[in-house]
């Protein structure tokens, strides 16, 4: 297939070159060639540009073969100006004709994988050399942004944890009374409510909470202003986006999980008592045994598990934001992407604490 360029590219003639050829041009394959005759052109305004770099982002994304005659050096020059892998994040899109044979699936989802988890790997690097940075010169941290991304995952997240965490304690109460009642010893219920927030399901509840509506906020954030290309900006006046941007939100997340536990222990408590109550347990017996079944030991595993999961949701949020493409599509997936990776790590670290605490016997 031949496609002459007029020697005036101005938005009219391409315009109409546009609508005569591309119908074509999307129905090539990989066993075709498109030839571009570019050596009557004369000037080329930036419609020109967008025409050439829109046949080389088909022929990548399509496969057939591009020969350009470019006396004048036209199509090079637009060539050199724009990169086209920039144009390429959302080819596969908008690209009805998508592989779906379950090999190249698999495939692309191993090599999608792998490269995921040596970027997370080269990002975890960089915090941990930015952190002791930090340890150097602390003024480098913004506070200001600091305190902001505090009260944005800690005190506005407060009415959906003391909810959930109330509502946690109500489910516990009355599926373990309904067991427990048939040997008669439905007030150890309480000892079941105390033992399994403080070790397990205050942490665990609390991250899970903190990854949905914290951890893909961090992502839609830094992957919005990606797109926007504020993260560029950023770079060139010399400030590095890892201390600026991330650093803030990963200690946020960090410093609050903790606390935000605290009142999910709280609420689940509240919760178990009004259910024992309701079941003819008095209030100060039930209040008894959960201050004889709570040890420190069981208070400090939780909450060292909330520092723990708050920095997994910090650093997968902030990771996917970053490594976002430039597109809005993009910022969906990171979004996605954050919230499912944020999960998976949180469940596999949730198991090495229990490991562990069989091991030490805590």
């Amino acid at each position: 297939m031949y496609l002459s360029l007029p020697e005036e590219c101005s938005a009219e003639n391409i315009a109409r070159l546009w609508q005569e050829t591309m119908p074509a041009i999307t129905r090539l394959s990989s066993a075709d060639e498109l030839v571009v005759v570019a050596d009557d052109v004369k000037s080329c305004a930036g419609s020109g540009e967008a025409l050439i770099l829109e046949l080389h982002r088909r022929s990548a994304t399509q496969g057939f073969a591009i020969v350009c005659q470019d006396r004048n050096g036209v199509v090079a020059r637009t060539l050199r100006l724009f990169e086209v892998k920039r144009f390429l994040d959302n080819a596969e899109a908008g690209n009805s004709a998508r592989r779906t044979e379950t090999p190249v699936q698999i495939g692309k989802a191993v090599v999608e994988i792998f490269d995921n988890i040596c970027e997370q790997l080269a990002f975890l690097g960089e915090m941990t050399v930015s952190a002791f940075k930090l340890l150097a010169r602390p003024g480098r941290l913004r506070l200001r942004d600091t305190m902001l991304h505090l009260e944005r995952v800690g005190v506005d997240a407060l009415p959906i944890i003391l909810l959930i965490g109330f509502l946690l304690g109500v489910i516990l109460a009355f599926m373990s009374a309904t067991s427990f009642r048939q040997f008669g010893v439905e007030v150890y219920v309480a000892d079941l409510i105390a033992v399994g927030l403080f070790r397990e399901l205050g942490a665990l509840i609390t991250a899970i909470i903190l990854a949905g509506r914290s951890g893909s906020a961090f992502a839609a954030e830094l992957g919005s202003m990606k797109v926007n290309e504020e993260i560029d900006a950023l770079v060139t006046l010399g400030l590095p986006p890892v201390v600026f941007l991330a650093m803030p939100r990963v200690i946020a997340a960090t410093l609050v999980m903790p606390f935000l536990t605290i009142f999910t222990i709280v609420s689940g408590l509240a919760g178990g008592v009004l259910v024992l109550m309701s079941l003819g347990i008095p209030a100060t017996t039930y209040w008894q045994h959960v201050f004889n079944s709570t040890h420190l030991s069981n208070v400090l595993l939780g909450l060292s598990k909330a520092a723990v999961f708050g920095l997994l949701v910090g650093l997968v949020g902030c990771s996917q934001g970053l490594r976002a493409s430039r597109t809005a599509d993009a910022v969906g997936r990171a979004a996605t992407a954050a919230v499912v990776g944020s999960l998976v790590l949180i469940t596999v670290c949730d198991g090495i604490f229990a490991v562990l605490s069989y091991i030490l016997g805590i």
